[in-house]
């Protein structure tokens, strides 16, 4: 609050008034830069992340955090005062997304974190969506990490809701809500018939989180109550493909914007979908046909209602590989046939790999590997039919829009945020080439293997 001095005259109306009018004017007069862009980088082929064409022989211009114009070269002199990045034989896209991240767990304490977030920002990852764990923890890396403390991704969070037999069942919700009253954590909450809904969405609120997680032994009306009110208390709602019992057609009807992991969309053209959770893997992927009527009719309703599909094909390959056990037979062919189905039928799919972003072996996750989010969009181009750019699309619009971060982020534009990454060799010819990272910005500031 402004005071002023006392014995000071006050304003007067009128005077007020025409100091305000000449401020509008000199706004109105101001150029196009009101001072010189940080950072220009020139000569460089853009790959926007709407599904465009690349764009060579372009200039992006960025003023402190954001972009502020993208132009071909020349057409504009260059600002007195500006760093300059000659990008000639380079190629530029949105910072990547992954949508589906688990980062508590993943390290024994909090300094382990600093070279974990470090290794995904510097291998393109700009942002990530945690999909549960302790928010005690998410929530202060968040902070940390938002405001650019820590060389990291930006993190956004959610709280976690389910029935409450699953978390009697569930070692690791009653391991992220240590010290809490097991199901009354506000980031991990049991929810039943009696539960009073609007006070648990405003304590899964207060936590930070910006949506909330529907994971298990919920039937469709408490997914019905819950996705409403969570709507009304601006919160996104994000849920398993299938809640059991609650079906994928029950959360794409409750208006869910996310829809998680391909394989479970088996339950929707299943005889009945089970009440327990933990055979959510176990689909009868051998006789239950990907292009099921059930399940073109679940892409229809999420392609009119704007629902996205979060695939994480790379884990179910992973467990398919070292724990088939622990799957349903032909899992993985099964899968990458629904999501090719489902983007044919103009479903949006983002890009999650459900890791804490990076490989991990007994010793912890390996900070020398590039983030698996390059290894999932690969498999979006090899086995579901995306091209490159849609894969490119999928890890930066699609994923932005998934986190509810589409105004800020995912689009090289006048506005978002500057998060970019710069390649060194044309991923629209080849994915791979999402790999080849000569430098990393974040909000407008350049990140080297090393430095920065």
């Amino acid at each position: 609050m402004h005071h002023t001095h006392q014995g000071k005259a006050h304003m007067s109306a009128s005077t007020l008034m025409k100091r305000l009018a000449l401020l509008m004017l000199s706004a109105l007069a101001a150029p196009a830069f009101a001072t010189a862009p940080a950072l220009l980088l020139t000569h460089v082929a853009v790959i926007d992340g709407t599904g465009a064409p690349a764009k060579p022989g372009m200039t992006i211009a960025i003023d402190g955090r954001h972009i502020a114009a993208i132009y071909p070269d020349g057409s504009r002199a260059a600002p007195k005062g500006a760093h300059v990045e000659d990008l000639r034989g380079r190629f530029v896209i949105p910072g990547l997304i992954d949508a589906h991240v688990h980062l508590t767990g993943a390290e024994p304490d909090f300094a382990h974190y600093v070279p974990h977030l470090r290794a995904l920002l510097q291998g393109g990852v700009t942002a990530v969506r945690d999909m549960a764990g302790d928010d005690r923890l998410i929530g202060y890396l968040a902070y940390e990490a938002n405001s650019d403390a820590l060389a990291s991704p930006d993190i956004y969070h959610v709280a976690l809701m389910a029935g409450p037999t699953f978390f009697a069942e569930d070692a690791r919700a009653q391991q992220a809500s240590a010290g809490e009253r097991l199901g009354f954590a506000p980031w991990m909450q049991a929810i039943g018939a009696a539960t009073d809904i609007p006070l648990a969405v405003a304590e899964a609120k207060g936590t930070g989180a910006t949506a909330l997680k529907l994971y298990a032994n919920l039937p469709a009306n408490l997914v019905t109550r819950i996705t409403a009110e969570a709507h009304r208390q601006g919160l996104r709602v994000w849920t398993h493909a299938t809640i059991f019992p609650a079906s994928p057609a029950d959360a794409v009807a409750a208006g869910a914007d996310t829809l998680s992991h391909s394989p479970y969309l088996v339950w929707a053209a299943a005889p009945k979908v089970p009440d327990d959770y933990r055979v959510r893997a176990m689909g009868d992927f051998a006789h239950i046909r990907p292009d099921a009527p059930p399940i073109l009719a679940l892409f229809k309703a999420m392609k009119q209602r704007g629902t996205i599909l979060d695939a994480t094909l790379l884990p179910f390959k992973q467990e398919a590989e070292h724990d088939p056990g622990k799957v349903g037979a032909g899992i993985m062919p099964w899968s990458y046939a629904v999501t090719r189905l489902a983007h044919q039928h103009g479903v949006l799919i983002d890009v999650g790999t459900d890791s804490s972003g990076l490989a991990a072996d007994a010793h912890g996750p390996d900070l020398n590997a590039l983030p698996l989010v390059h290894t999932e969009m690969a498999l979006l181009v090899e086995h579901c039919g995306f091209t490159p750019i849609e894969a490119i699309r999928a890890a930066t619009q699609i994923s932005a829009a998934a986190m509810g971060q589409s105004a800020q982020r995912g689009t090289i534009a006048p506005g978002k945020r500057a998060d970019l990454v710069v390649l060194n060799a044309d991923p629209t010819h080849d994915i791979h080439n999402t790999r080849k990272i000569a430098f990393v910005i974040k909000n407008g500031r350049i990140y080297k293997k090393g430095v920065g």
